[in-house]
């Protein structure tokens, strides 16, 4: 059995102090700067830390990159799960989409770093981000399916669902907040609860029909 010093406790916890400073001082230039603008230089003088050190931590710039891309990605994923835990029905819906608009409405433009990334030509920079997306969509889909929706439909559902609120959101914010939040909110719940009603009625008349095929008395608009 090994045991663990209190130094090394000691040493470990400095670290990843150390780590917090540094990703934070990324977040900060890597939203002002971009990818390409920001320095390993610029980000070591405003952790307060040599580029050597910094070095010890994260081996190059992209690896710096990918984990404050990271913390986004998991807000975004956290944010859906925890609006999808709400009670059933149009509220969870506006919770869901609630969550999108404040994706994008905090942090002084960190998810540019996710939508609008100077480096999407970079493989690992796309497949984090699909990733991401798809893990929303999946805990959208389970609840679709919980409703009674196929799983394929429901998966293509859910991915609409979630590009579809995170463009709206990104929109009201790049239009300079035009409206409330929360009336941009209404707004996009509005058409979203018509449209997952009206897939609810299709999904339940494809399964009555049984035929692989919908109901031609179904109606998405209905």
């Amino acid at each position: 059995m090994v045991s663990v010093l209190p130094g090394d406790t000691r040493a470990e916890s400095a670290r990843a102090e150390r780590r917090r400073i540094v990703l934070t001082a990324a977040r900060e230039i890597f939203v002002r700067h971009g990818y390409h603008g920001a320095s390993m230089d610029d980000i070591g003088i405003r952790a307060g830390m040599s580029k050597p050190v910094l070095y010890t931590h994260f081996p190059s710039k992209l690896d710096l990159y990918l984990a404050v891309l990271q913390i986004y990605l998991d807000r975004m994923v956290e944010g859906t799960r925890e609006a999808l835990n709400s009670p059933p029905g149009e509220h969870k819906v506006r919770r869901a989409v609630r969550s999108y608009f404040d994706f994008v409405d905090q942090d002084a433009g960190g998810h540019t770093l996710v939508f609008e990334s100077a480096v999407p030509s970079e493989p690992v920079v796309r497949w984090r981000v699909r990733n991401a997306m798809a893990e929303c969509a999946v805990l959208v889909s389970a609840e679709l399916r919980a409703a009674g929706m196929p799983d394929a439909r429901a998966y293509t559902c859910a991915f609409g669902l979630v590009g579809a609120s995170h463009a709206a959101a990104r929109h009201w914010l790049d239009a300079g907040r035009p409206i409330p939040k929360d009336d941009a909110i209404d707004t996009t719940v509005a058409l979203y609860w018509t449209g997952l009603s009206g897939i609810r009625q299709a999904a339940a008349q494809f399964a009555a029909a049984g035929n692989g095929e919908p109901s031609s008395r179904s109606s998405l608009g209905s």
